[in-house]
């Protein structure tokens, strides 16, 4: 939790003190009573413009951190689900082909885990563009600006590689459990058909693809550096889909403990970074125009 607190913090630091893109106008004293009717001088306008460093934190940064925490949200909605579906599960299971309200519930319980996978994937693919953007994180840094710009990005991509670590479980799991029910169902149908001579086609939906796999957006897009296997995770046997529930849950608490100290090295940074920006925004240039 505190890791989480620092997280978010850094993303309200950035919102408080980064600087806009506004002119800066000079602050003149209210008139007295007594001066009320003096015309007061035109306001001075300072012109500046923000460093890159300040720029990409306010354009690219921010956003990364905003959707970085959207999908710890998102991740943290899924363990409720999974022991919802364990359970609808051994219901169905318990109770045989009569089990209607738990098989309704099983399903519905499994929509909703499909539900995670494409918010989930869409954020971790806009991450990754904004952090391979070459025009703002300068791949051989020269400036202090440029080098700590690098770090940065080099901290969020490894928060993002375990947050998509996180992403692979949920995805692998409902694929998994997809692919049952339609092997499940389509030996029922199969069965019904041999007795009652009826020729039917059963057409069921298909599982849902790996949407790092098979979604479009990541076209051009080059893999992590820090990319996780899934299955080097503590936990996880054979593949993600057919590890045992628990020791499933065991392996996302620790995928997720490892986003949170990853994202509270990564906060440090943009704090430090955020701060240097406010005080160069509260300092005007030297001369008026």
């Amino acid at each position: 939790m505190r890791v989480r607190i620092l997280a978010v913090l850094a993303f309200a630091a950035l919102v408080a003190v980064l600087p806009s893109h506004a002119p800066a106008i000079s602050p003149h004293p209210q008139p007295t009573h007594a001066a009320r009717h003096t015309p007061l001088p035109p306001p001075v306008i300072y012109h500046g413009q923000a460093s890159p460093l300040c720029d990409a934190l306010a354009r690219h940064i921010k956003p990364v951190i905003g959707m970085m925490m959207e999908n710890d949200r998102t991740i943290g909605k899924s363990p409720p689900l999974f022991h919802r579906y364990d359970q609808a599960l051994a219901d169905v299971n318990q109770s045989g082909s009569d089990a209607s309200s738990s098989t309704a519930e099983r399903d519905l319980t499994l929509y909703h885990l499909e539900q995670l996978v494409g918010p989930l994937a869409n954020n971790v693919l806009a991450m990754q563009r904004e952090l391979e953007d070459s025009s703002v994180f300068v791949r051989n840094p020269q400036t202090d600006d440029e080098r700590r710009l690098d770090a940065m990005r080099i901290e969020l991509l490894k928060a993002l590689a375990t947050q998509a670590v996180s992403l692979d479980i949920i995805n692998g799991y409902v694929q998994t459990q997809q692919l049952a029910q339609m092997q499940h169902e389509g030996l029922e149908g199969s069965n019904i058909n041999a007795i009652t001579h009826q020729d039917t086609t059963y057409s069921p939906n298909p599982a849902t693809p790996n949407p790092l796999i098979a979604g479009h957006d990541q076209a051009g897009l080059s893999p992590n550096p820090y990319e996780i296997d899934p299955l080097s995770i503590p936990g996880i046997v054979g593949s993600v889909g057919n590890t045992p529930l628990s020791r499933l849950m065991a392996a996302l608490q620790w995928v997720r403990q490892q986003t949170n100290e990853r994202e509270n090295v990564a906060s440090h940074s943009i704090v430090e970074a955020a701060n240097s920006c406010a005080r160069r925004a509260a300092t005007p240039p030297p001369h008026p125009r």
